[in-house]
């Protein structure tokens, strides 16, 4: 089960900050400023940032299920592995700007946690 709290972690920094910094590359100057103005943010960053936000959101209960579930020795890493994958796509889902389908990938990954949750039980 380490193996996707490592995957989770490697997920958050990818969406957190290299896609962002990918996006904003033009504007590498201020990111390495003061950053005491703002530059303009394409959309294409803001559905980024947003992305990343929410997984944040899910980010700690995720981990703590997996922590949980490999204190109690229960094997929940279907539910992790599917959990790293729809938010993987999640996050691609919004950056393209697909409402629909991203909503699907967010409502599977918080089945997953569900999952997890009842089989610690």
């Amino acid at each position: 089960m380490e193996v996707y709290i490592v995957a989770a972690l490697l997920l958050t920094l990818f969406q957190s900050w290299l896609i962002p910094m990918a996006i904003n590359i033009k504007n590498l100057h201020w990111m390495m400023g003061a950053r005491d103005s703002s530059p303009s943010e394409p959309v294409l960053l803001k559905r980024a940032k947003r992305a990343s936000l929410n997984l944040h959101e899910s980010l700690a209960p995720f981990l703590a299920l997996v922590l949980v579930s490999m204190h109690l020795e229960v094997d929940n890493s279907t539910y992790a592995y599917w959990w790293i994958i729809l938010r993987a796509i999640h996050g691609l889902i919004y950056l393209t700007g697909i409402p629909y389908l991203r909503t699907l990938a967010f409502i599977g990954s918080i089945v997953c946690m569900a999952g997890m949750a009842v089989a610690l039980f």
